[in-house]
């Protein structure tokens, strides 16, 4: 990670609820939660208490149509800091206690405004932080919601589906913990080099019940796949639109497929892991994504508060990204 560069990567985010029927919070009341959780310090422990993770600054004013989150991670465990400067042998470690962590700082942009035609759906931008990858801060979101639910009993209520009176004469009404799904967008390179390169072959894969294998108890069944030929003269024109569906109409069996090709005009054969339901690619390296250059003053790995000079840089190349 340069101090003069940051990339960006583009997520459909999705505020999802488990129970049938239940009416999924608007982005306003889920910006509200996270500001509580920011205002009351709440911190998410994670690698047995080692490290814990935090909102550290929210800008979420009422007039914008998105919303800023800097999301921290300190690590207790992460090694002491060294300094060098080889021309005078110069050599400085920052020492820290056992109770000091070493901070990460990851900037999270929010579209408050769901996407055209795809009801609570939201483009989400999330800055490309090593050691703290988009599945983390997807957890840290959503426990904030979780813990919501836990702490106010009247937290996400609905009108019962099936209708009927409580014990006061009041509507019947039934709850629903929320959480976040990050759902990285196919970059446009990796749909490019699928249908101009050559398709080689598709799995798909499906979890299976753990079971032990007769005689070889150390053995478990855990996924079986389908292996898929290609036909190559039966190609369509747009390989991923077609290839999309397909794999989006078997999701229910196959929870994600591998696809296998080989770029155009070499001979390198590229594997890519795939959430059937989506289409999502299961790896930042094929999700899209937009970089900031030559950032100065440049920036350190972490800070207490939103990084101006990077949201402002990143914000219109985000919006770029909407469809509202």
């Amino acid at each position: 990670m340069r101090s003069d560069q940051r990339q960006f990567l583009i997520f459909d985010l999705e505020i999802a609820t488990r129970k049938d029927g239940a009416p999924p919070p608007t982005m306003d009341t889920v910006v509200s939660i996270w500001q509580n959780a920011k205002d009351q310090n709440q911190a998410y422990e994670i690698n047995t208490g080692s490290a814990s993770m935090l909102i550290g600054d929210i800008r979420a004013e009422a007039a914008e149509d998105h919303v800023t989150l800097l999301v921290r991670l300190s690590d207790k465990k992460a090694p002491n800091s060294v300094y060098s400067k080889l021309t005078t042998n110069s050599f400085v470690e920052h020492e820290k206690d056992d109770d000091t962590g070493s901070d990460l700082g990851c900037h999270v942009i929010v579209s408050r405004v769901q996407e055209a035609n795809r009801p609570n759906i939201y483009t989400c931008a999330v800055e490309r932080i090593s050691g703290m990858p988009s599945a983390l801060v997807k957890r840290m979101l959503s426990k904030f919601l979780h813990t919501e639910f836990k702490q106010v009993a009247t937290s996400f209520q609905y009108p019962a589906p099936g209708g009927g009176l409580d014990k006061n004469g009041l509507p019947r009404m039934e709850r629903c913990c929320p959480h976040i799904e990050l759902r990285g967008r196919a970059s446009e390179e990796f749909i490019s080099d699928l249908e101009q390169g050559v398709l080689l072959g598709v799995k798909l894969v499906k979890t299976e019940t753990v079971t032990p294998m007769t005689g070889a108890a150390y053995l478990v069944r855990d996924s079986s796949e389908l292996k898929l030929q290609v036909v190559q003269n039966n190609l369509p024109a747009h390989i991923w639109n077609s290839l999309k569906s397909m794999l989006n109409t078997y999701s229910q069996d196959y929870w994600k497929s591998v696809v296998s090709y080989k770029l155009p005009n070499s001979k390198r054969i590229v594997t890519v892991d795939i959430e059937n339901e989506t289409g999502s690619p299961l790896k930042e390296l094929y999700i899209q994504q937009f970089e900031i250059m030559n950032i100065f003053p440049p920036l350190a790995q972490s800070s207490q508060v939103i990084v101006t000079r990077l949201r402002d840089a990143a914000l219109p190349l985000f919006l770029s990204h909407r469809t509202i």
